[in-house]
């Protein structure tokens, strides 16, 4: 790898940046009540009480949040509102150390209090991302090593998304027959995903090989010289806009291919870009190498984790955890070979039942998978989680049901249409199907894009008269 640094990526790489944050923040300002407010489904206010109740001060450190101060509806949308604003200040370059860190604790006070509907790897890929980029503005042009552990990041994190999948020895990676099932099964899916779905099952085994390329083989090229980096960078891209097209994973993808961009160099953006000039003393640039070589010490041990971890840097993590500033990544370790979803219905007299419509999760068997991403919809996507496991009800799919007996407003717009509007119905119950998507002739014929089986039904539930 060339030792040249780079002009460019302290300047450019936190207004990038800045730009995921404010996807982040933007997704979330439109969930916020019904997720997390009073009257949502897994209160922060709630939580936060019950957690310091179990533990005592040492909550404060395990779930380093400033809603500890106050968790109010109006402090959880304004701290969305501040995280736009802030990601706005940041993409126009102003004072970026700051407006990093500020971005960085508010997210993370999120996320620590954020419980299910926010635990996924983009989130905590977010938060990594983040806290190192604190110190990057700090020297300009950035030093050799400082280049080196973002691209190492990006190695670490592809290359541990290709290994958990043989690691699990799950067959369907093994025998390459896992993307038969994965346009299908995956969590969201778009339109695109279904025709992918159709193609022949030779080229959906050429699908999973690829995939392994792209996440085993193309980051060794993140770790050469140019113009083996220019290469990894275009095809990084490719497969991030694959990815991108044939499913829903928020803004997953555009967080990836903006980690990608330290694979470039000056001589390829300097024209492009009107760059500062150099800001870095000797002492600065040695500072900044240090703290980025911490950095890449704990991405060795993460990389090394997967095969070995010692009881050191068990607790080293684990002292870590808290701040997700050094987390384990793997994405579809087991592919889902089925598809099971909840079908949430409601009844006034427990003899008609109308279904809620969700507004991206399957339902209707006759609407299109629709397009999300770059925004996160939570609660569909907690909801495919949920039914990984169709025979339990787990504890947050409880309390949406409990939400929707009181008739939440806050809950209620998280759907697409709710079938009582006015007041909310007497009964709720679950309803199990197994779903495929239909063959071109199914569709051709009657329309639909789903085929769907139903399994069963959980019993009516009602309110108790302590909770109506």
């Amino acid at each position: 790898m060339s030792s040249d640094p780079q002009q460019f990526l302290p300047w450019l790489f936190p207004r990038l940046l800045g730009g995921v944050y404010l996807l982040a923040f933007g997704s979330l300002l439109f969930q916020v009540r019904g997720l997390y407010g009073a009257q949502g489904i897994l209160p922060i206010a709630t939580f936060l009480e019950e957690l310091r109740a179990g533990l005592g001060k040492r909550a404060y450190r395990l779930c380093p949040s400033l809603f500890w101060l106050n968790s109010s509806d109006a402090a959880l949308v304004a701290g969305c509102l501040l995280g736009v604003l802030l990601a706005l200040l940041l993409m126009a370059g102003l004072a970026p150390v700051p407006l990093l860190f500020l971005l960085w604790l508010l997210y993370l006070s999120f996320v620590a209090a954020g419980q299910d509907f926010l635990s996924f790897q983009w989130d905590t890929l977010l938060l990594e991302t983040g806290f190192m980029t604190i110190f990057l503005p700090l020297a300009a042009p950035a030093p050799w090593l400082v280049v080196f552990t973002y691209c190492f990041f990006l190695f670490r994190f592809m290359v541990s998304s290709g290994a958990v999948k043989l690691l699990s020895g799950d067959p369907n990676w093994r025998n390459l027959s896992a993307m038969c099932y994965h346009y299908e099964t995956q969590p969201i899916p778009n339109r695109l995903a279904w025709y992918a779905h159709q193609q022949p099952v030779a080229l959906q085994k050429v699908g999973t090989l690829m995939t392994f390329v792209f996440e085993l083989a193309l980051p060794f090229l993140a770790l050469g010289p140019q113009p083996a980096r220019l290469c990894c960078f275009v095809l990084m891209v490719l497969f991030q806009a694959l990815i991108f097209a044939t499913g829903n994973y928020g803004f997953f993808n555009i967080l990836t291919v903006v980690l990608s961009v330290p694979l470039l160099d000056d001589r390829l953006l300097a024209p492009y870009l009107e760059l500062p000039a150099a800001t870095a003393s000797g002492p600065a640039s040695l500072a900044l190498s240090l703290i980025f070589g911490v950095f890449l010490l704990l991405n060795l041990g993460q990389l090394m984790a997967l095969f070995y971890r010692p009881a050191w840097f068990r607790q080293l993590l684990r002292w870590l955890s808290p701040f997700m500033i050094s987390n384990h990544y793997g994405l579809f370790a087991v592919m889902t070979t089925e598809r099971f979803e909840f079908a949430i219905e409601g009844s006034r007299d427990g003899e008609k039942w109308l279904e809620y419509e969700f507004r991206w999760k399957p339902g209707d068997p006759r609407r299109p998978p629709r397009q999300a991403a770059p925004y996160h919809p939570r609660l569909d996507w907690q909801m495919w989680f949920a039914a990984l496991n169709p025979g339990e009800i787990e504890p947050w799919l409880g309390s949406l049901i409990v939400q929707l007996l009181q008739g939440s407003p806050a809950v209620l717009p998280l759907f697409k249409h709710t079938p009582f509007p006015d007041s909310p119905p007497a009964y709720l119950r679950l309803s199990v199907y197994r779903y495929h998507f239909s063959t071109r002739q199914v569709k051709r014929a009657q329309g639909v894009w789903w085929e769907r089986t139903l399994l069963g039904r959980f019993q009516p539930m009602a309110l108790k008269k302590d909770e109506a």
